[in-house]
């Protein structure tokens, strides 16, 4: 027992250990609820890794959240106590260890004990090496192992908490299986061309030049698909603003505000400004968008875009969204809701969110968009559209959101949308004339958009 109550991290410098850092990253996850890829790419750009231990530190910090469910139940069946009895360094320790056993196979087993358990404190290591070597012995997961109640071996199997596979499955049947293992598959980066920064030739060809795989998308023009984008996201075409980076889920919802040259935009909970200079190259940089956070952070990421960008047309603004109608009474054209909101539809590109979040933020959140809602109703122009939207399939954030609001604002209307509206719609982008995507079905985020016209 001394040697649990001592166990840690090393204390030795970081230097350029990929392990080590991918250690790091998990246990601020963990421990302060924080974000994988902001760590990670802050910290990459820190340390000069070489292009392969760069790729093993994201592998490992995004392998180990993946699969952090069924990790925990296989450490469960070789540990003396609870893992959450475990201090959170070590804890995650053996995450680590466990993933390069079983998920990540190029790894052999001894080097995943002995690199594992160089991580540890003094007085950890013995526990760290005897817990992964009695892992080692016991084998990978098998069937006969998983609870017989189906939602509960769905759990362990997709790696999910308990209380997200439950909601899914009422939802969705069997197809939250489906959804869950899309979840936990390695998305594709999206991109696009910036028609401000140069020819469309010119940009597909620097693709090209840049060594990645490519793909155009079948939902966007002008979008496209990209696998081992790093040195793509860093590279000439990025620096010199020629492309965007966005899912594109989130750019079908820019394309369902449909921004038109010359017209006034707000778009509220702007957070680093994606969709609002997204709008500015539909609408060929011509006209005004107020770009409105509440956070001076976000809005320092959103001139940084703009200026790279060339969307000169944003303007930032800081502001609570709940406020904009004393500020923006009538002033808009369109306004764009990007909602704070659970982010369970993007899982599978932070795979941290399904540990993070918890029943109750769902109500939670539910009513500070029915809020935001409210405060931004009286910025829309007679004759005008307001586009709400949420990376979030859950119930209480998409429809019954949009149900409270109309049930009170008779002056709005849904508006539907024909399957031409999205180039002919092949595989059901639009429900009832939303945008609604799903990752497994649509391989894209999860996103509900829904656009209503003041009359």
């Amino acid at each position: 027992m001394a040697i649990a109550q001592r166990r840690g991290v090393s204390s030795r410098p970081p230097g350029k250990n990929p392990r080590r850092l991918a250690l790091e990253i998990l246990v601020r996850v963990e421990r302060d609820k924080a974000y994988a890829n902001a760590l990670l790419d802050a910290r990459l750009r820190r340390q000069q890794l070489s292009p392969r231990d760069r790729a093993l530190a994201t592998e490992l910090c995004y392998g180990v959240l993946r699969h952090r469910g069924t990790i925990d139940f296989l450490l469960a069946t070789v540990l003396d106590r609870p893992l959450d009895a475990v201090e959170v360094e070590v804890r995650n320790l053996l995450r680590l260890g466990a993933y390069q056993f079983f998920y990540l196979t190029r790894v052999p087993s001894y080097a995943a004990v002995d690199e594992t358990v160089r991580l540890a404190r003094r007085g950890a290591g013995a526990f760290v090496n005897a817990i992964l070597r009695a892992l080692g012995r016991r084998g990978p997961l098998r069937e006969e192992e998983l609870p017989a109640e189906p939602v509960s071996r769905w759990s362990v199997r997709y790696s999910h908490p308990l209380w997200l596979v439950k909601r899914w499955s009422k939802q969705l049947g069997e197809d939250a299986c489906a959804l869950m293992q899309a979840n936990n598959r390695i998305p594709p980066v999206g991109i696009g061309w910036n028609p401000l920064r140069g020819r469309l030739e010119a940009f597909e060809e620097g693709l090209t030049r840049a060594g990645v795989e490519w793909q155009a998308s079948p939902w966007l023009p002008h979008a496209y698909r990209v696998r081992h984008a790093g040195s793509l996201l860093t590279g000439a075409l990025s620096k010199r603003g020629a492309l965007w980076v966005m899912d594109e889920a989130a750019a079908l919802v820019v394309r369902l505000v449909d921004p038109q040259p010359g017209e006034h935009i707000l778009d509220v909970c702007t957070g680093g400004g994606g969709k609002a200079t997204l709008a500015a190259m539909l609408m060929k940089n011509r006209g005004e968008i107020r770009a409105l956070d509440v956070s001076p952070r976000a809005l320092g990421r959103l001139e940084e875009a703009r200026r790279r960008l060339g969307t000169t047309i944003v303007r930032p603004v800081r502001g609570d969204a709940r406020e904009a109608g004393t500020r923006f009474r009538g002033w808009a054209d369109r306004v764009l809701v990007d909602a704070p909101c659970t982010g369970l539809g993007t899982v599978r590109r932070r795979p941290e969110i399904r540990w993070h979040r918890e029943p109750a933020d769902i109500p939670r959140l539910a009513e500070l968009q029915g809020a935001i809602l409210e405060g931004v109703a009286d910025c829309v122009r007679s004759g005008g559209c307001l586009v709400y939207a949420v990376c979030s399939r859950e119930p209480e954030e998409g429809e019954e959101v949009i149900a409270k609001f109309l049930a009170g604002h008779a002056e709005f209307s849904r508006e539907r949308h024909s399957p031409a509206f999205f180039a002919g719609d092949r595989a059901g982008l639009l429900t009832e004339g939303d945008v609604a995507t799903w990752p497994h079905r649509h391989d894209t985020d999860g996103f509900l958009a829904v656009r209503l016209r003041r009359q």
